[in-house]
């Protein structure tokens, strides 16, 4: 098998799915390693509300974006599974008795049995058109594209960069955090946003700059200090700054699931109540599966995430009991 550990499962997505299904697989004492192609785990709640409540969680009567995920890794790491991220999948073989997995980075893992709960694919956050002309470039990599660690900004003068209504509801929700909150927008008006948002933002003491850009950022022993704005034809204004954050729209990396040799039907994998794929030994759930009553809720993932997990470790060991109790010994 070369110079690679065979695992039992690997789950290939960190969000919310990936994160119970890696959980629950350490519970059935499976060995167990999860992939996420971000630098983050928690998915599309990291991403894209992290800081709203969410209300259809079991237990939770409410609980925000980002607590869930916090709490969600913690749980996954109970048990010290293998958890990577920035490993984007490329492509699967299948061996004689385990799979194969070819990362972006050159690596090799292998596994018995993978479960994946990927979603439709990797959202990349596009930044405004001048930003590869800005200096550090290093630092600029690790500027903050969500609202994840909202404590960070408590106090602080935050720069938000953005021509969309995720901008304006940043600058709206930190407006009564932050000591102070300034939005650059390239753009001459906020795509998608609504009225009374726009209206609420312009009567805020948040300072709104439409058609500027930042045209410089400066950075001292990894601590931002300070952003240039210019606006055409008008002075340099410069601002203090401690954190700062972008977000000019989404651009989509498609799941490579030609490449996995796993059948889609309208961009979805369908399943049946095994959970399993056309590919015997590769299981699927959470967002991109799909079969007759499937809902898209956080709470379905979870469910659909024991199916597959159960069913992928009697793939592996035929012998394992077909599920496990919430009041047994782990077993």
């Amino acid at each position: 098998m070369g110079d690679y550990e065979l695992f039992d499962i690997t789950i290939i997505g960190g969000g919310t799915t990936g994160l119970f299904a890696t959980y629950y697989a350490t519970m059935r004492n499976m060995k167990v390693k999860l992939l996420e192609s971000q630098s983050q785990f928690g998915g599309k709640v990291m991403q894209f509300f992290p800081e709203k409540l969410i209300y259809d969680v079991g237990g939770y009567p409410d609980i925000s974006g980002e607590d869930l995920v916090k709490q969600m890794i913690t749980q996954a790491n109970q048990h010290q599974p293998v958890m990577l991220t920035d490993r984007w999948v490329e492509s699967i073989e299948k061996n004689s008795d385990h799979f194969i997995l070819y990362t972006s980075k050159g690596e090799q893992h292998a596994t018995k049995a993978i479960l994946l709960a990927t979603g439709s694919g990797t959202f990349h956050t596009k930044t405004p058109d001048n930003w590869d002309a800005l200096p550090f470039p290093e630092f600029r990599k690790h500027i903050a594209t969500n609202l994840m660690n909202r404590e960070k900004y408590h106090n602080k003068n935050v720069v938000i960069t953005a021509n969309n209504k995720v901008g304006v509801g940043w600058a709206l929700y930190l407006k009564d955090h932050a000591k102070s909150v300034t939005v650059v927008n390239p753009d001459s008006k906020f795509h998608q946003v609504k009225e009374e948002d726009l209206e609420q933002l312009l009567n805020t003491s948040i300072q709104v700059h439409m058609e500027s850009h930042i045209t410089n950022i400066d950075v001292k022993e990894n601590q931002l200090q300070s952003v240039e704005i210019n606006k055409e034809e008008q002075e340099t204004l410069t601002v203090e700054t401690d954190e700062l954050l972008t977000y000019h729209g989404l651009e989509l990396q498609a799941t490579p699931l030609d490449n996995w040799s796993v059948d889609t039907y309208k961009g979805r994998i369908p399943v049946k109540g095994d959970m399993a794929t056309n590919v015997p030994g590769i299981f699927a759930s959470g967002d991109i599966v799909q079969y007759e009553g499937k809902t898209n809720l956080i709470a379905s993932g979870y469910s659909e995430a024991i199916t597959a997990v159960n069913k992928a470790h009697l793939f592996i060991d035929p012998r394992a009991t077909e599920q496990l109790y919430s009041t047994v010994l782990y077993r």
